[in-house]
Formats: C-alpha cells, structure tokens, sequence
C-alpha cells in the first residue's frame, strides 16, 4: 500500500490517512513517500510499517545505532540532527498553544554534540543479559556500546561484560561511577555549582546543555526578584536563581531529590531558597508572597496546575 507522509505525531511516527483513518508509520519523514503494511489496527487509527521507500527525504539519515528500531531508546535517529531539533521546537509550540493558548517562538540550545552526549544510563539484567529493554516489551536487548552515552560509559561496558545486576552507570567530571539500585550518592559540577545527586533522583543527562540553561536563568533574572520553581529536583534551577534573586521557593514532590536539594543548598551556600517537599497543586496556595518569576522544569507526564 502506498502513502504519502503528511506530518510526524509526537512521538515522531510519521502520519498517513488510508481511507480518512489516520495511520501512524514508524521510521517515516514528513513528505515521503513510502510503501507500508498496517501491523496494527485499531478503531480509530492503525499502526503500520515501512516496507519500502520510493520517495526519501533529504532529511534523513542512516542510525548510526546498531539496535536502532529494536531498543525502545530512541525514535527519531533515522532524522539528521538539524531536522531532529526543528520537530522538537514544534512539538513544544504545539504544546503551548494548544493547552495554554500561548503563541511562542522557543529559544533553541543546540547540543554541543548530537551523540556520545548521556552522562547516565541504566542497564538493566534479566536471563543472564544485560543491556536495554527492547521497544514495548519486557525482553532485554543485549548492547556492546550506546551512540548516545559518554565514551567513558561505552568503555565500562566493553569491558564489564559478566555484570549479573541492574545498575546505574554515571559519567561526570571525575570519571565513571557505578550505582547499583540502592541508594547511592555522587557530586555532580556544572559551572561554579556543585549538586549532590542520588539513584532515584532526577538530573540533567547532557552536562552541556545543562550549563546553557544555568546561564540564561541567569542573563533573563533581574536583581531582587522572588521566584517560584516549581518541580524543582535536586534543587539546580532554584540554587542558580538564588545567587540572583531575593528569594527562591521551591517546590518538589521526590523525597529522595528534596533531600539533595537540602544538601545543596549547604553546597553552595545559600540561604534565600525554601525547599518545600510536596505536591506542587498542593503547596502552591500556601505561598502568599508575590512571586516575579515563575521556573517550571516538569516530569514528563506535565504539569499538574
């Protein structure tokens, strides 16, 4: 069956109608025009595959990944990098426009680098493997190397091959550090700033980008301004606004991250931040002062307001 692809949904799964019901491809580019076979069929839209491309994008490019398609990791590496940022700057206008009404250009960060870039990954071992877990299932796929993470990391793998547990592998500025499931504890340096991070708490995975953000929180705070950051982790947004602001809250629901956040803040010296541990939804109506600036960095499910 022949289509055309006529957009990308969020997840970067090409769009195709086939008799007005919308049919998602996998490993598609807008404007392709590709042949398909339908693997699943639901009431309202179908799932389907490519079997063979008559018309490719300029856009696209071999994965460099081996396990690309299998591995539940990535899904749009068959895009260059250039086109992966421009789908991702759309999905985010979409987003705004569509749930707050908010037309908005997004100020892009371009990585410094478009692989070889994760300072984390987790491995996972079942039936004496250990890699990732394949795309929707609970099977483990085997990995030698991930294109994505540090070369560090890589080389941890390449050379650990009898692991028999799950574990964290975590890369920053004094080498690699291996966690397993428990709760273990490491120190993160960004900038001047130093952030203690353990296993079950949330932190920027490109150090890179990470920094960039430091730095405009900074170029867009004005002197004395009192700032709410809500969803605030391990407290990094709201200690980089404190060197700024009057005063910071800060609010986040993690207990293993608002424990961190209480121990960076003896880091790095500061004393206008509360860090309130609770749900968001919940502590935002017991704050009474007004607030100037508003810093949201939410999970992935989003904001709960």
């Amino acid at each position: 069956m022949k289509v055309t692809i006529d957009g990308l949904n969020h997840e970067g799964k090409g769009i195709a109608k086939i008799d007005n019901k919308i049919t998602f491809v996998n490993n598609a580019i807008t404007h392709e025009e590709v042949e398909i076979e339908i693997t699943k069929s639901h009431k309202s839209f179908n799932e389907a595959k490519v079997t063979k491309y008559i018309i490719k994008s300029k856009n696209r490019e071999e994965p460099v990944c081996p396990y690309y398609g299998t591995c539940g990791g990535c899904d749009i590496m068959h895009m260059n990098y250039e086109t992966q940022v421009e789908f991702k700057k759309e999905k985010v206008k979409n987003i705004l426009k569509r749930y707050a009404n908010l037309d908005i250009e997004p100020q892009v960060i371009k990585s410094d680098k478009s692989l070889h870039y994760r300072n984390k990954i987790t491995l996972h071992y079942k039936n004496r493997k250990l890699g990732y877990m394949k795309e929707n299932t609970n099977e483990i796929l085997e990995i030698t190397t991930c294109p994505l993470a540090m070369d560090n990391i890589n080389e941890f793998i390449k050379n650990n091959k009898s692991i028999s547990q799950d574990l964290i592998i975590r890369e920053n500025n004094k080498g690699v550090i291996i966690t397993n499931l428990n709760n273990d504890k490491m120190i993160e340096e960004i900038n001047e700033y130093k952030f203690q991070v353990d296993t079950y708490s949330f932190f920027q995975i490109n150090h890179y980008i990470c920094s960039k953000i430091f730095e405009i929180l900074k170029e867009n705070l004005e002197e004395n301004m009192t700032c709410l950051d809500l969803y605030s982790g391990v407290g990094t947004l709201s200690i980089v606004a404190s060197k700024k602001s009057r005063f910071v809250y800060s609010i986040e629901i993690n207990e293993h991250s608002h424990k961190n956040a209480l121990e960076n803040k003896k880091l790095n010296n500061c004393d206008n931040v509360k860090f309130i541990l609770g749900d968001v939804q919940k502590e935002i109506n017991n704050i009474h002062e007004k607030i100037d600036v508003i810093i949201t960095d939410p999970p992935r499910k989003g904001m709960s307001l």
